[in-house]
């Protein structure tokens, strides 16, 4: 009887962590063929749905597995989401290689509809002349640009109270209200190429919290561990 316990207790453990671990989008790039136009593959497009504005799958650079994303200078490509309240958070890998020249952008929008509205929460702008990064939203404070590695962005979204912290490099650039108009959404990503160099990108994540659930569903794990032992 003690036997079947456990095996309840951590089946209900699971089936909570499966669910707090559940991302709300997720891309590699691995399934789409390098060289083949983003436009309308996954659910990616070109700004206002123009399939001049969108980029390829490459096989030059890769975060994870053999594929990334690369955001030419005619860029301007998006994915649209539908993420409403509460807190998230959204990560990307970058790549920026030495020697490249103007400023391309990482942008996220509160709101964006092809043909408009839009409306800007996240833009950060990779200045690959000076070496620097500006969170535009954030009140124009900068970080380094790391080249030819591949660095995490990360924006810890709390649409409840709205307000965003900006990570680069696993370190904090800014913290920042969300939304001037307090929408409380996440519609869109937009990665903009701004008639600069190529800049690449890889394992796209938009993940629910609060990560404290996570944290429980690894503690109760342990303890039921400790007490077979």
């Amino acid at each position: 009887m003690r036997n079947l316990r456990v095996v309840v207790v951590v089946l209900a453990i699971v089936g909570v962590c499966s669910v707090a671990s559940a991302s709300i989008f997720m891309e590699d790039f691995e399934s789409y063929a390098a060289g083949s136009a983003m436009h309308g593959q996954g659910g990616w497009k070109g700004w206002d749905n123009t399939a001049g504005a969108g980029a390829p799958a490459s096989s030059l650079y890769a975060n994870s597995g053999s594929k990334s994303v690369e955001i030419i200078g005619t860029s301007d490509l998006v994915h649209e989401f539908d993420q409403a309240g509460g807190q998230c958070v959204f990560t990307a890998k970058q790549y920026i290689p030495s020697g490249n020249t103007g400023t391309t952008y990482f942008i996220l929008l509160n709101t964006y509809k092809d043909g408009g509205p839009y409306d800007w929460s996240v833009q950060l702008a990779c200045n690959m002349d000076t070496g620097v990064i500006t969170s535009d939203n954030g009140g124009g404070a900068t970080a380094s640009i790391a080249y030819d590695k591949w660095i995490e962005l990360k924006f810890a979204i709390d649409l409840a109270n709205n307000t965003v912290g900006e990570y680069y490099n696993g370190a904090l650039v800014s913290n920042h209200q969300w939304d001037d108009n307090v929408h409380g959404t996440l519609q869109a990503i937009d990665l903009y190429g701004n008639n600069a160099s190529s800049v690449y990108y890889d394992d796209i994540t938009v993940v629910p919290e609060p990560a404290t659930l996570s944290l429980l569903c690894l503690g109760g794990l342990a303890l039921i561990r400790r007490r077979r032992s």
